[in-house]
């Protein structure tokens, strides 16, 4: 009897540690399984950006005014232009497309100067261009023998555009304009006669 009494006092003891350890391993499956789904949907999100990314990339290739080369690039005194949506992703998509058009047929140093500029500008046209939502802008690229030019061409019409001292304490604006009188060997805004601003920045091709 008593060593019935033993066996039966150690079932009893072990039965709540026994259930304490399937909940516990019960907590952890659903922990994992929250994270394979969150991971699943990571993928399939990062599989339509890339798609995404694409489309965009094959569409900004598609609409140059001229021929490009076979890497990219443009010859000399050719003019491409992209439209590009107006939108946060803007700037990057604007660089992407300067760096495709001039790399290797610049200095590397004028380059980064002129994806520099046409960000501040297509950051300016966001900010201040006060068009629709849904709005575009035109990113030109046109190179010469002793130069190139990036442009950038938005719907607005009024106010006045030129450098201004920067603030710091306020909006945090009136660098972009400093930044392109600095770095650009010649700049412009031009008022177009169907709407719309272009401002364009002139850098050498050489040193």
């Amino acid at each position: 009897m008593q060593l019935d009494r033993t066996a039966s006092a150690n079932g009893d003891s072990s039965s709540p540690t026994l259930a304490a350890e399937c909940r516990r391993q019960a907590v952890v499956i659903e922990r994992l399984s929250e994270v394979i789904s969150t991971l699943r949907l990571g993928a399939r999100a990062l599989k339509a950006e890339n798609s995404e990314l694409r489309v965009e990339n094959e569409r900004l290739r598609g609409n140059g005014r001229f021929r490009r080369r076979a890497d990219g690039s443009v010859d000399a005194g050719e003019l491409v232009e992209a439209t590009i949506a107006l939108d946060v992703q803007a700037p990057g998509a604007a660089r992407t497309m300067v760096a495709q058009c001039l790399e290797e047929r610049v200095l590397a140093s004028g380059l980064e100067s002129a994806r520099l500029l046409v960000s501040e500008l297509v950051s300016n046209s966001f900010r201040h261009s006060g068009g629709p939502a849904g709005d575009e802008v035109v990113v030109s690229v046109e190179l010469m023998p002793d130069w190139f030019r990036v442009g950038v061409r938005d719907s607005g019409s009024g106010g006045v555009i030129g450098a201004r001292p920067a603030s710091i304490d306020t909006d945090g604006g009136g660098f972009g304009l400093n930044l392109v009188q600095v770095l650009s060997d010649r700049w412009g805004v031009e008022r177009l006669s169907g709407g719309g601003t272009q401002v364009w920045a002139q850098l050498p091709r050489a040193g």
